[in-house]
């Protein structure tokens, strides 16, 4: 079974994603940390108890991993954007199965670090994310009392996904065969793939991504 985790935005740098989610937000996302495993670093805040909200960059600081970066980042370019929505499972190895079963890879199981915060974190090896980037990133949390959002700041952000897809109906059987219920996911036949997140702040409404 699968819960709703976080979303990402990438970025080509850190700066930049920080200035696309100020511009539309009016917020500040706090540092994160780096991912030694990935080459990454990023900003989060949280947007719920058990949720929260990412941007994601390939750190220049950091040496490139010798295997293809998460999130398809190795590949990035352009502005920042919604990259990817993430889930949280309580058995990665299990519904990893699940998803092949359907002709779904959504990768294998990876240690991945950030600080003293450890986790397994689905990677396909070339680094991708299937159904043209519209599939849910698959990790499973170590056992632990509260959610690493709590330690997060929270602006009051709420935070949903839109899906356009031509793969619709392959997205919806997958989320059915993964237990996944009541995730704030839309998702809509489309000719077009576009990924997009809906933002909610008690100051100024709706924001989309």
């Amino acid at each position: 079974m699968i819960k709703f985790d976080h979303i990402a935005v990438g970025c080509t740098t850190l700066q930049e994603g920080a200035d696309y989610v100020k511009e539309h937000t009016g917020l500040t996302v706090p540092v994160g940390g780096e991912h030694p495993n990935m080459g990454t670093h990023n900003l989060v805040m949280a947007t719920g108890r058990d949720t929260f909200f990412e941007v994601i960059a390939i750190d220049p600081a950091a040496p490139a991993p010798a295997y293809p970066r998460w999130f398809g980042l190795d590949d990035f370019f352009g502005t920042p954007r919604p990259l990817a929505w993430i889930c949280s499972s309580d058995d990665l190895d299990e519904d990893l199965e699940i998803a092949r079963a359907l002709d779904v890879d959504l990768g294998q199981p990876t240690t991945q670090t950030r600080g003293e915060m450890t986790w397994r974190f689905a990677v396909r090896s070339d680094g991708k994310i299937p159904l043209d980037g519209i599939a849910p990133m698959l990790m499973q949390w170590p056992e632990m009392p509260l959610h690493p959002a709590t330690k997060m700041p929270d602006f009051d952000l709420r935070a949903e996904v839109s899906i356009d897809t031509p793969e619709a109906a392959k997205l919806k059987q997958l989320l059915v065969a993964l237990g996944a219920n009541h995730m704030p996911i839309i998702i809509s036949e489309s000719n077009k793939t576009r990924l997009g997140f809906v933002l909610n702040l008690p100051e100024i409404g709706k924001v989309m991504l």
